[in-house]
């Protein structure tokens, strides 16, 4: 598979680091929220059950995951040099999902040498994109990266590590500041024909669920 090198060493150095501060944090699911202008006003009896349960999981929780499509404002952080820490807002939406032969043939033309998936498994290519709203501050900027911050999460429960990857154009890897706004594919292997969901994660506090379908 091609593999980009560069960003797996700076995953593991990240990792190295920051493993004693991650065993102190939890994985709660981050402050998020839709634009619900086009909800429906009026459910059945049993619709309002459905709705009173889900209620009860936090919106973007692997339970309550992010609509397809639906744009979600998630309260995050950005930390300078001296710990100090910086509220930020940013958007996230998952514009398009491509699975199996169709995304492998995407994959071909961004990169001729990204090879088909192993057998049992398909590619995913999610486009998604990405702006930040608001800062704390002018002088940070926000890192974003696909293998990074990005994950699949199998319906099984399986966390794909990510091990194999392809190389996507433009790779989704930003630097930005306030009012910057990013899209790309996130390429990832999944079991053939599972349903999955994709997972942002700050390397130390939070996530939130998306769902492809």
């Amino acid at each position: 598979m091609n593999i980009n090198l560069k960003k797996r060493i700076n995953l593991s150095l990240i990792s190295f680091l920051t493993i004693g501060l991650l065993s102190a944090c939890g994985q709660d699911t981050k402050d998020v929220s839709i634009d619900e202008t086009k909800q429906e006003t009026k459910e059945s009896s049993s619709n309002l059950t459905n709705s009173k349960e889900k209620k009860e999981s936090k919106l973007g929780s692997r339970t309550n995951p992010v609509p397809f499509q639906k744009t979600a404002t998630v309260d995050d952080e950005i930390i300078n040099d001296n710990g100090d820490s910086f509220k930020i807002k940013l958007d996230l939406t998952v514009t398009e999902v491509v699975r199996g032969e169709a995304a492998y043939n995407k994959l071909y033309e961004m990169n001729e040498f990204n090879e088909k998936a192993p057998e049992g498994y398909e590619w995913v290519l999610t486009k998604t994109k990405v702006k930040l709203t608001e800062s704390e501050t002018d002088d940070l900027a926000f890192l974003v990266d696909g293998i990074v911050n990005f994950s699949m999460v199998s319906e099984n429960g399986d966390i794909y590590s990510g091990d194999i990857t392809a190389t996507t154009e433009p790779d989704f890897s930003f630097e930005m500041y306030t009012g910057n706004e990013k899209e790309g594919y996130i390429a990832n292997l999944v079991k053939t024909g599972e349903k999955a969901q994709l997972r942002y994660e700050n390397m130390l506090d939070g996530q939130v669920f998306f769902n492809l379908q």
